[in-house]
């Protein structure tokens, strides 16, 4: 979506006027595509934005620490 977002953004640099349409749905990436426009324009019921996660997840840190198994984290960025 990047990607497709930054295209978008190449029509706003050459100040061509972008409106987005989104009949269903634009969450997440859709979102952040539909953002780059001067103007957004929805059906009535569609869904724009994102609400996040929600998740419960167990805590399994003393049983970890118990059976001395490490944990390692990676991700995509800083801030992901």
């Amino acid at each position: 979506y990047g990607l497709a977002a930054s295209q978008l953004q190449r029509l706003r640099d050459k100040q061509i006027p972008l409106t987005v349409a989104v009949d269903k749905v634009a969450a997440s990436g859709g979102y952040m595509m539909a953002c780059v426009a001067n103007k957004i324009v929805s059906a009535p019921f569609a869904i724009l934005g994102s609400i996040g996660v929600v998740a419960q997840i167990p805590n399994l840190h003393r049983f970890l620490k118990n059976k001395d198994i490490d944990i390692e984290l990676h991700t995509a960025g800083q801030y992901k």
